[in-house]
Formats: structure tokens, C-alpha cells, sequence
């Protein structure tokens, strides 16, 4: 056990809209906190509302999901502000994860792959396949399954600057045999202390059935996709051991290794 408290900085990403996730995320690290006997100091950051940018005094930094586009954003005064911040902190030896909306940010920036537009939003509880052995997929199979809320993707990997980088993809999307299309990148290694996924590992059984059942995200669902759409997601939180094994271990596994680092 460390004597010193286990400091993490969230950096919020959700343009002040409220959002399931950071009760989650924070749900997620105080069970780990508990479960390794250790004290945390957790500071959040408003990075697109404010401007806010945590320091490089964190034993962890934790990349939120968000809503909107992560490219119409550009150049504007919180993205710089962020995307210095990514440029400055992949030098620094500081673990990082970034969750969805800031995963697409920094594979922009870092310009991992082409960032589109999907056809249609994903959205619902689904499979992602590992595609490299590393321990962030401990106690996970191949596929696992989480929760993905997304427009947008990322395809068609830059071989080049992800070599140079020393960088890695590590999982994709679901396999769709029927669909005539490249699968989205679902999870890079930027190197070896930044870790970003494009689904939501920290999405919590309990919490997301009781968002989905809500009339007001029900009666969207069914207005966007229609009514078997929202019986599919429901049937999937229902087998609760599927996003309860993900919540279980992705995120602590990363926070493992920086424990361990």
C-alpha cells in the first residue's frame, strides 16, 4: 500500500451537458481505490466549458467522453488548449486514458487514422474484439462487450505515424461479415503509459438500465431506431454480466498498471 494518496484529474468533456459517465468513472475508481486499500484525491477539470487543464502532478489522468464532433472543434480556444496538452503530455512518462470523444481528439491529432461521420450512430451495448495481447484485456474475452454511444469513427490506420510513434491498435469494432466495410478502430496503445478506447468501459450495469428504461431516452431511441432497437439494448444490460465484467476490469486494469508503474 502507498503511503501518499492516489491522485487522478478528470478532465470533463462533456461541454457541461449532464452525462452517466462520470458517475460511473467515479463509481469505477473509488471500488478500485477500496479494493487496493488506497486513499484517492480525484480533481475534475472543465475543459470545454472553462478552458481547464489539469498539471503533470497526477499519478493518473482520466479523458472523458463527450458530446458533438471532435473535428468542427478545431482550432478553436479549449481545443488548442487540449491538444497542447495531449502534445505535451505523450513526452512526460504520465498515465493517460481517454474515453471516446477525447480518444477521437487525440487520434486526430496525433493523426492515428481518418475520423468520419457513421451512417448511422452507433449505439447499445456490443462486441469488441482484442487484437494484441496486452493486460489492459485481463480477465476479458475476445469478443468482450461495452457500451458504445458514437457518430463518428476512426478507420483507415496511418501505418507510418503509428510506427513512428511506437504506438499500437489494439482492438476493433464487431465483425460483420454481411457489411462491405473496414471496421472501426475500438482501442490504441499511443505508447506506453496513454491508453485510448472508443466504447465506454466504465458504463455500469445498474446505471445504464436504469438510463435506458427512463420514458425520455426510451421514446428517443424508438424515434431515432425504432422499438427493437431498444428491446435489443435492454436485452443485452439485462445479461448484466457482460458490461458488469468490463466495468469489472478495464479500467482497473489500466489503473493497475499505473499503480504498478
Amino acid at each position: 500500500m502507498q503511503s501518499s494518496p492516489f491522485k487522478v484529474a478528470i478532465l470533463d468533456m462533456y461541454d457541461g451537458s449532464p452525462n452517466l459517465g462520470m458517475t460511473c468513472i467515479l463509481e469505477v475508481l473509488n471500488i478500485w481505490a477500496n479494493k487496493n486499500k488506497l486513499s484517492l484525491i480525484i480533481n475534475v477539470y472543465n475543459v470545454r466549458v472553462q478552458n481547464q487543464i489539469p498539471d503533470f502532478n497526477y499519478d493518473v489522468y482520466i479523458s472523458t467522453g463527450g458530446p458533438g464532433s471532435p473535428v468542427d472543434s478545431k482550432n478553436s480556444e479549449w481545443d488548442n488548449t487540449y491538444t497542447q496538452w495531449l502534445g505535451t503530455i505523450i513526452n512526460k512518462k504520465k498515465w493517460v486514458f481517454l474515453i471516446c470523444h477525447s480518444f477521437q481528439m487525440a487520434c486526430r491529432h496525433f493523426e492515428i487514422g481518418k475520423i468520419s461521420l457513421r451512417k448511422s450512430r452507433q449505439i447499445g451495448v456490443l462486441p469488441v474484439h482484442p487484437i494484441i495481447e496486452d493486460s489492459l484485456f485481463n480477465n476479458l474475452g475476445d469478443p468482450f462487450y461495452a457500451l458504445e454511444s458514437r457518430y463518428y469513427q476512426i478507420t483507415e490506420p496511418n501505418d507510418q505515424v503509428i510506427a513512428a510513434m511506437g504506438a499500437q491498435i489494439l482492438a476493433l469494432e464487431k465483425i460483420r461479415p454481411d457489411v462491405p466495410l473496414e471496421r472501426a478502430i475500438m482501442a490504441v496503445k499511443f505508447n506506453e503509459y496513454i491508453y485510448g478506447v472508443q466504447f465506454h468501459p466504465e458504463g455500469e450495469s445498474s446505471i445504464l438500465l436504469t438510463y435506458f428504461q427512463d420514458p425520455e431516452t426510451k421514446a428517443s431511441i424508438i424515434q431515432e431506431f425504432g422499438i427493437a432497437k431498444w428491446e435489443k439494448i435492454m436485452m443485452k444490460l439485462e445479461d448484466t454480466d457482460k458490461t458488469t465484467n468490463t466495468f469489472s476490469h478495464f479500467i482497473p486494469n489500466f489503473l493497475d498498471k499505473a499503480l504498478k508503474g
